[in-house]
């Protein structure tokens, strides 16, 4: 696969997103579109790698880089205190961005519609783990809307489309005849709208006094990308039970012996790792 480009559209009010696309599959006619975005500290750059193996799978993979990350529209000052304060409309704002972001890409690749929708389209999203099973994406057209930890906010904000009073009737009508699954991976509590219990004893990098503001990046990439040991894995099941609570997980200490990122060139970690958009998510 020749070397791909970061592309840039430029929405209604100039706001601008970048992204990188595999492309279409060669001679393909059924394939399915997967946007996938980001969490926070680690920009799209994450995945490129998935771009060479979306063909052989009929996929056309979209890597967006979220708002305030790497050539795309960092946040004002207004829409940082609308996230602080947990604002309905910035989160309106944001997904509205997205409709607008994919019926560009829809017009403009003249991406094939969905031709076989397998659940009705309230009931698109899927959550996955390290264990779960595969899920089929692949030659019924449309899109899929990947979502990994903290980007999982923005796809679930996505899908009270119906409900948001920034996208038109014209764009819901358009999206469901594309949109097939929203796949939720490894989502961040704050996502799922969850509270820390009072009496967690698990680290947590933002929320340690002892950091410094200039020392975030360095240690939630390492927090991230660790290694644990939870006392309370199935290996049968290759999960955690059910009856599993948070004393009962390896998450006290703040990184393990051995973290993902320490494989990383300091080109990768300098494209691929974004300290002050993840500040300012975190300090929200």
């Amino acid at each position: 696969m020749p070397s791909i480009q970061i592309q840039t559209y430029t929405l209604s009010e100039g706001i601008r997103l970048s992204f990188t696309d595999s492309g279409a599959p060669p001679n393909a006619a059924n394939y399915t579109t997967v946007f996938f975005l980001h969490g926070g500290m680690f920009n799209a750059y994450q995945f490129h790698k998935i771009h060479s193996h979306a063909h052989a799978e009929n996929l056309r993979t979209v890597l967006l880089h979220r708002r305030d990350y790497a050539g795309s529209t960092a946040y004002s000052p207004k829409e940082l205190d609308e996230l602080e304060k947990g604002s309905v409309l910035f989160w309106e704002r944001l997904s509205a961005q997205m409709a607008e972001f994919l019926g560009i890409f829809i017009a403009r690749e003249r991406i094939p519609k969905l031709t076989q929708r397998k659940l009705p389209f309230s009931q698109t999203v899927q959550l996955m783990h390290a264990s779960s099973e595969p899920i089929n994406v692949r030659g019924n057209g449309g899109i899929a809307i990947f979502g990994w930890s903290a980007g999982c906010s923005t796809v679930l904000s996505f899908l009270g489309a119906s409900h948001n009073p920034m996208i038109s009737e014209e764009s819901h009508k358009t999206l469901k005849q594309y949109v097939s699954h929203c796949i939720l991976y490894d989502p961040t509590y704050l996502s799922l709208g969850y509270k820390l219990p009072s009496d967690n004893r698990n680290y947590i990098p933002w929320a340690d006094p002892t950091i410094a503001l200039e020392d975030i990046p360095r240690v939630v990439s390492e927090w991230v990308t660790s290694y644990y040991d939870h006392p309370c894995y199935d290996p049968l099941s290759g999960s955690l039970p059910v009856t599993a609570t948070l004393h009962d997980l390896d998450g006290i200490r703040p990184k393990s012996d051995q973290v993902s990122i320490s494989s990383w060139t300091d080109e990768e970690l300098a494209k691929g790792i974004e300290g002050l958009p993840a500040r300012n998510e975190m300090l929200a």
